[in-house]
């Protein structure tokens, strides 16, 4: 869990929020880590009882920083500074981003 508290948005910045994670909820963080033989043959006999898992899809250029600091935030558990600047390019106000760390990790 990250420790920000909750900002204070107004309805619009909260639509804006809401939008973003909407727009690359199904983005998938990157490609996963290679299976070892035990856990290759593991997760091939799952895939045939249930089903192949969902690919992720490829956001678009313009949404690549944003997919990376929601996956970057989540797996380190901290604000992914590095990947900022390009959010505030993006006309994304530091409350509205603290907003996506805490909702996005």
């Amino acid at each position: 869990m990250l420790n920000i508290a909750p900002p204070e948005l107004s309805p619009a910045e909260w639509h804006d929020v809401k939008a973003a994670l909407i727009a690359v909820a199904d983005c998938g963080c990157g490609d996963p880590a290679p299976a070892g033989p035990l856990r290759a043959r593991l997760s091939h006999a799952l895939n045939a009882i249930i089903g192949a898992p969902r690919t992720a899809r490829t956001p678009p250029a313009d949404l690549l920083p944003l997919r990376d600091f929601l996956c970057e935030t989540g797996r380190t558990r901290q604000i992914a500074e590095r990947h900022m600047p390009a959010l505030y390019e993006r006309g994304f106000s530091r409350r509205q981003i603290d907003a996506l760390a805490l909702l996005g990790a």
